[in-house]
């Protein structure tokens, strides 16, 4: 009796000291390209965009090509929308120096690109088969071997992840043959930003907005940029002159003024400024806008812009695959 009480006493001792070492193997902080030292304990949104690397949304990660122009249908349109929902989903979802990384999935890429899944509606007695967008529901995290995205680019090789894209896919899906590629889904993701009925009131107006709207919308881009919230913006000269970039960053002066740091598609090469004036609580930013009117110093800052802070809502999805993918790195025991 004695023995078989040692005995069933050693196997417990043996099974607790079993889960404390797969406890153990567990990653307690990670880093990777995006974070740096996150923690698994209490994981949450929060939590991951907190420690994000303060080089993880530098312009040497910007798309190395600028902003173009194309035809959908009746309409000439600039792909800047487009590519800023583009950069951002890359600045969050891409996982670079992954030395290990397999091809990516273009396709997957691709629909992440778009917003959307292509699919064949069924065929009627009445009516032919179409092709339809269905809108994407999760996105992925994507893992790449080289450094940043210019680099690789720049080398010619033919394989760099952005190579690829552009070369892009060929598939068939019932009765269609389908070609995608980087700027086929950036044209079309322009086309899906733009033509909603929500934009309405962007068009309409002057250019400014009023000193409130503008308080309350800088303070929204404060609290989302604190937070590593990357922010697309559309700035509103006119009109008919609107410009979609990212907001990424800002300082502030004692005075009260603050200076944006943003992405720009026509000019990727490096950030540029938006200025906001706490004297007259007015946008302005030559640097970017300048151009469409004939100033190429930079430096008129004579003509307020209004501001409107867009696609809040395509967030969700890119911080869901965030919580996911991290979540699932959590629980992976590591190699012995």
């Amino acid at each position: 009796m004695a023995v078989r009480l040692k005995s069933i006493f050693i196997l417990i001792v043996f099974g607790l000291s079993l889960r404390g070492s797969i406890s153990f193997a567990v990653e307690a902080n990670i880093s990777d390209s995006l974070v740096n030292n996150l923690s698994c304990n209490s994981l949450s949104v929060a939590s991951i965009l907190k420690k994000i690397r303060p080089d993880a949304f530098s312009y040497n990660n910007h798309m190395p090509f600028k902003n173009w122009g194309f035809r959908s249908g009746l309409t000439k349109l600039a792909a800047c929308w487009g590519m800023g929902s583009t950069q951002r989903k890359l600045f969050y979802l891409m996982r670079l120096n992954e030395k290990d990384a397999l091809q990516p999935d273009l396709k997957m890429v691709l629909d992440m690109i778009r917003g959307a899944t292509i699919e064949a509606t069924p065929s009627s007695e009445n009516n032919n088969s179409q092709l339809i967008d269905q809108n994407l529901k999760a996105y992925n995290i994507i893992p790449v071997a080289e450094k940043n995205l210019q680099e690789e680019y720049y080398r010619n090789t033919g394989t760099s992840f952005l190579e690829e894209l552009f070369r892009g896919i060929d598939y068939s899906q019932d009765s269609f043959s389908i070609h995608r590629d980087l700027k086929t889904e950036i044209e079309r993701s322009q086309e899906r930003h733009f033509f909603r009925f929500k934009n309405i009131g962007m068009g309409s107006g002057t250019g400014p907005l009023s000193p409130e709207k503008n308080k309350m919308t800088m303070q929204n881009l404060i609290i989302n940029l604190r937070q590593n919230r990357l922010t697309l913006i559309n700035l509103r000269l006119k009109p008919t002159i609107q410009h979609v970039v990212i907001a990424k960053s800002f300082v502030s002066d004692d005075k009260g003024n603050i200076w944006i740091q943003a992405y720009d598609s026509n000019q990727p090469e490096a950030d540029q400024q938006i200025f906001y004036a706490k004297e007259t609580d007015h946008f302005y930013s030559p640097q970017i806008m300048g151009s469409f009117i004939g100033d190429y110093t930079g430096t008129d800052y004579s003509h307020p812009l209004g501001v409107f802070i867009v696609d809040e809502e395509e967030r969700v999805q890119i911080e869901t695959a965030l919580f996911k993918y991290y979540k699932q790195r959590c629980q992976q025991p590591s190699s012995f």
